[in-house]
């Protein structure tokens, strides 16, 4: 009977926290919008009125880049499950082949042996 593996304690909160990150990227977003407009007007000569669709699109555009930037920042400080593979265990497995292509030469060998004495 095989011991099941059970999962980290922290994990079962990843979806919570997700939540969080999405909403205060939404929360920046929402803050940041109307510095960004002021700079895109200022920057842009043919840069159109701002109307609330523009508004929301500029919005959706920084939560897209926060949500990102957080994300990037999330997975590079989440630490990394080390591999299960070691040299030994490689090493082993190379062996085994190379014993297994030997057997399978052997055999062809003697079949080819026994059909040319027929």
């Amino acid at each position: 009977m095989a011991l099941k593996k059970t999962e980290p304690r922290g994990k079962a909160f990843w979806p919570i926290l997700g939540l969080l990150l999405a909403l205060s990227a939404g929360a920046l977003a929402w803050v940041f919008t109307p510095e960004v407009l002021k700079f895109l007007d200022r920057s842009l000569p043919s840069f159109p009125n701002v109307t609330p669709t523009i508004t929301w699109v500029v919005t959706g555009i920084l939560f897209v880049v926060i949500a990102l930037v957080f994300s990037l920042v999330v997975a590079l400080a989440v630490p990394k499950r080390k591999g299960e593979v070691n040299e030994v265990k490689l090493a082993k497995e190379r062996s085994e082949m190379v014993r297994g292509k030997a057997a399978r030469k052997v055999r062809q060998r003697d079949i080819n042996r026994q059909n040319k004495a027929r």
